[in-house]
């Protein structure tokens, strides 16, 4: 690749006006049509999504869209090279990345001195904004008025300049992974983009509308990644393993009126190895989870945490312990510790102690029905909202398994119990649900996944972005539980 050009990082004052076209325009890519399907695969692929750090717009609130004015700042030079960091030791094939500048420099950054085939995609591009493109936020606000009020809360319905950009921008997403995920010979890709195409990327693989645009966040230099596994002739079957892990705290400073859930995956078990159901045995933690459970404590005592709620099995007690002591070691007030039988890990009954992988599919029977243990999840998930919806917002924390937690991001996105298997986390790790604007009672139910499967606080300990052939497959039969 070649070398960054030399630009000065101060923000800029440009301006920008959508003049009716652009250089895009002859790629036919700005269709107001149904995302294409996934493409098939022959072998199992893993990919990463990176958000640019931030730019000069970023900075001054402008709308950015697919405009090419905007470059890093010294932070968004900074944030890019974090991130190029927290990756260094991972291995990619290939990089694809935005034609847009900002975009460029920071897949510059952290592609390094990496070898391999370096693809620049259009179809990357950030969401075409048109007119909007260039304006501050309060200037959107003044000359469009009601159109820029449907953009903030009706985005998928927002129109403008006789197009639709968010359903545009999901065919456009689903045309980057034919590229993505069609380049032959390669098992690792990085992808390196921005904050709303990165989201249409998600979404796409998951199988959500575009109504879904903003629930899932994308932060500047954040990390997202996706594993698909062949299926036949068919669309490949997916696992989200981790989710906007950003280069700083994954907390932020919440608005006024916010709530939020942080859910907390329970460490390793005594007897624990990769792919065991464990269910409800009720083994302590290891020395290794009692590790990963004091790291995510630590992690925690960043933020004033009300209530805490967890499973009623030994190892997630002992977390959920740590979090409120290490609160009053921190000067907040120690939080209550309320055991709830519903958080509590899917009993697999005479499957209990097996390796998934021995097990078959039809596991009826045995194990706790699925739709049981999604009526739970849906219980868990109504009752977590509520407390979070309390007081104007409280911050939530939840110690549980990886199962309840996928069922409760589940039902946080609509989905049902078939998808179960979609989302990974690891022991220690971090997954947080916002709530902005919580005084809204239409809003109770859409929660943002601000990020799943955070382990950058466990050091050593933090799960890799690219791994071994074989732990990319998905270990359970309803998922890594």
């Amino acid at each position: 690749m070649c070398a960054a050009p030399a630009i000065s990082t101060e923000v800029a004052d440009d301006t920008y006006t959508w003049t009716g076209e652009d250089e895009f325009d002859s790629l036919n890519d700005r269709r107001d049509a149904p995302p294409l399907p996934l493409p098939s695969i022959r072998e199992a692929r893993r990919v990463a999504l990176v958000r640019h750090g931030q730019s000069t717009w970023n900075a001054q609130g402008r709308v950015q869209g697919s405009s090419n004015l905007s470059y890093l700042t010294k932070k968004g030079e900074s944030q890019a090279e974090t991130t190029g960091q927290l990756l260094k030791d991972d291995k990619f094939d290939m990089l694809f990345h935005s034609p847009l500048k900002r975009a460029d420099q920071t897949a510059q950054i952290i592609w390094g001195s990496r070898q391999g085939d370096v693809s620049v995609l259009p179809s990357l591009r950030e969401v075409d904004l048109y007119s909007f493109q260039g304006l501050l936020k309060d200037e959107g606000k003044a000359r469009y008025g009601d159109q820029y009020k449907k953009w903030q809360q009706d985005p998928a319905g927002f129109e403008i300049d006789n197009q639709a950009p968010i359903r545009e921008l999901w065919y456009r997403g689903s045309m980057a992974w034919q590229d993505i995920l069609g380049a032959p010979g390669i098992k690792s890709a990085l992808v390196v983009a921005h904050n709303a195409v990165n989201q249409a990327l998600l979404n796409t693989a998951l199988g959500l509308p575009p109504t879904f645009f903003r629930r899932l966040l994308q932060s500047n230099g954040a990390t997202s990644v996706i594993d698909f596994q062949p299926n036949g002739d068919g669309p490949p079957t997916r696992t989200i393993d981790r989710i906007n892990q950003s280069p700083g705290s994954p907390f932020g400073t919440p608005k006024p009126g916010s709530g939020r859930i942080v859910l907390v995956r329970t460490g390793a078990a005594e007897g624990h190895r990769e792919g065991l159901l464990l269910g409800v045995r009720d083994d302590p933690l290891s020395t290794l989870g009692r590790v990963q459970g004091s790291k995510a404590a630590e992690l925690m005592m960043e933020v004033k945490v009300d209530e805490i709620y967890s499973s009623p099995l030994t190892r997630a007690k002992e977390t959920a312990q740590s979090i409120a002591d290490l609160q009053s070691l921190a000067g907040f007030s120690r939080p209550s510790v309320s055991d709830c039988d519903d958080l509590n890990n899917r009993d697999w009954g005479s499957l209990e102690g097996r390796d998934a992988s021995e097990v078959s599919a039809d596991a009826s029977g045995a194990a706790e029905p699925v739709d049981a243990f999604w009526e739970r999840c849906g219980r868990a998930w109504s009752m977590l909202q509520a407390a979070a919806h309390e007081d104007g917002g409280k911050t939530v924390a939840v110690v549980t398994h990886s199962s309840v937690i996928s069922g409760i991001l589940c039902r946080s996105l609509e989905m049902g119990p078939a998808d179960l298997s979609l989302f990974r986390t690891g022991g220690g790790s971090i997954t947080l649900i916002g709530f902005p604007g919580v005084a809204q009672a239409d809003t109770m139910h859409k929660g943002v996944i601000q990020c799943t499967n955070f382990t950058a606080h466990l050091g050593r300990w933090a799960v890799p972005v690219t791994r071994d052939d074989a732990e990319y497959a998905v270990c359970g039969i309803d998922g890594c539980f």
